[in-house]
């Protein structure tokens, strides 16, 4: 199950800066700020929830906390009726989650309208996003959402670690929230084969200025699956001679040879005397022209066609295994897995006059 928790936050001010205090949690702090502004005591809780959103701040304490000590720190400095104070606590606190909303059955209506005029005035951009996730690289996809404060134009890359740009993922404006997805490939469709790439999301002011950027690192570890073996053409010892050699072409002409001078030294090996070899020349001769005839037949070079027909066969069946090695290799190419851990978030705001 995949656990989801925000990673970033880029802050682009367009009023006021927001004021960020050092500090460590205190739960006990944060209920008796509450309990002082339930009680009207406004200067004790303005002195408690300050200290406490310091604190919170400083810890990096969840951002439920930290929304909770600033909205009543708003809430309450504006019924003390320091605008700015409260102003400035809103636009730390949209900075921290833009998706934040007061509630109306506890707030009065002039802090609900007052945060809304911040919210809609103060450009924040936050990355939501898994802090570990695994995908198959181009089948799986890794999601992270952007969510904005108010309608801004953002640009949403990816980025090698020099800043160069690796994969473009979102140019448009982001009314609300928009979901951004990555399949895990870089621009020319392969798996990345670097070990981190920047998610950099930039928003734009009306004048069309970069207004901020947010650079959330993202650890990445490719796992290739197996692939098979294979080679163009089959290995010799699945063919058979397709020409025939010296060897019976040689033993034709030579045991023709040998009968033929058996059959012409017939008698004289058996102490025959019969003059007559017109017929043992005859036969001699049959015997010789027919071991020509078997040697040309069986002469080195001729092509051998049931060889030849069986290796078609054997060549034929080995390139179908090519095929089906090279889809089955190409598969498990698709199946690789990508590993993507998400760091700490990089941000650049703007330099405020």
């Amino acid at each position: 199950m995949t656990r989801w928790r925000p990673v970033a936050a880029a802050l682009v001010a367009l009023a006021a800066g927001a004021r960020v205090a050092p500090a460590q949690a205190s739960s006990t702090l944060l209920a008796e700020g509450i309990r002082a502004y339930g009680n009207l005591d406004l200067d004790l809780a303005m002195r408690l929830l300050r200290a406490e959103a310091a604190r919170l701040a400083l810890t990096r304490s969840s951002s439920d906390e930290r929304c909770t000590a600033l909205v009543y720190l708003g809430a309450t400095a504006l019924l003390r009726g320091k605008r700015d104070s409260a102003t400035a606590a809103f636009q730390e606190l949209v900075s921290v989650d833009p998706r934040f909303r007061p509630n109306r059955l506890i707030f009065p209506p002039q802090v609900t309208t007052l945060f809304e005029q911040v919210r809609q005035a103060t450009k924040a951009v936050v990355v939501v996003a898994p802090a570990d996730t695994e995908i198959a690289t181009g089948a799986g996809t890794f999601r992270a959402w952007v969510v904005a404060t108010s309608p801004q134009a953002v640009d949403i890359t990816l980025r090698y670690p020099d800043g160069r740009p690796f994969r473009s993922l979102y140019a448009g404006s982001v009314a609300d929230s928009t979901l951004v997805r990555w399949d895990g490939l870089d621009d020319a469709g392969k798996p990345p084969s670097v070990d981190r790439v920047l998610l950099r999301v930039a928003s734009y002011a009306a004048s069309g200025e970069v207004a901020g950027t947010v650079q959330l690192p993202l650890a990445l570890r490719v796992t290739d699956g197996d692939t098979l073996s294979w080679s163009a053409d089959p290995p010799d010892s699945l063919l058979l001679p397709e020409r025939a050699g010296q060897g019976p072409a040689g033993r034709a002409l030579l045991g023709g040879a040998v009968v033929s001078g058996a059959v012409v030294a017939l008698p004289s090996i058996v102490g025959g005397t019969d003059a007559s070899s017109g017929p043992r020349i005859a036969v001699a001769g049959t015997v010789g022209i027919t071991s020509l005839v078997g040697y040309f037949v069986h002469r080195a070079g001729r092509p051998v066609p049931a060889n030849i027909l069986a290796n078609q066969r054997a060549r034929a069946a080995w390139q179908q295994r090519v095929v089906t090695v090279r889809a089955e290799n190409e598969r498990r190419r698709r199946g690789a897995r990508l590993a993507i851990r998400a760091g700490e978030p990089l941000v650049d705001e703007p330099r405020r006059p």
